[in-house]
């Protein structure tokens, strides 16, 4: 069984843009974790990930979110996500993990955020 994720990452100048398309649950996840801790390692610690496309997400999935959210405040950046909409909203409000990441409705407000 094949999932289908598609990652964008852009570098802009104050952040990182990681762009999810698809499905994030545990086998596209582990194809996920190498490009995050990737990032992560090379110093890119303020990310900013849309999941406007994002439609389904498993609790593997997120559980990678927390660990890299984790790890970017760790190291001194943040982890913001924007555009939740949704499957996506509905997973995050169930399991109460909706208030344990900074989420903000756009790509522009998260960015907006990162550069106060």
């Amino acid at each position: 069984m094949t999932t289908r994720l598609a990652v964008t990452v852009s570098h802009e100048a104050t952040y990182t843009l990681v762009t999810l398309t698809g499905e994030l649950d545990v086998i596209s996840g582990e194809r996920l974790r190498p490009a995050l801790d990737k990032l992560l390692d090379e110093g890119h610690t303020r990310l900013v990930l849309d999941t406007a496309r994002l439609g389904f997400c498993d609790s593997m999935g997120l559980r990678l979110l927390l660990e890299t959210h984790d790890r970017a405040v760790e190291a001194g950046g943040f982890m913001r996500i924007a555009g939740v909409e949704g499957v996506f909203r509905r997973i995050l409000t169930v399991t109460g993990l909706y208030a344990a990441f900074p989420i903000y409705g756009s790509v522009t407000d998260a960015v907006a955020a990162a550069t106060d």
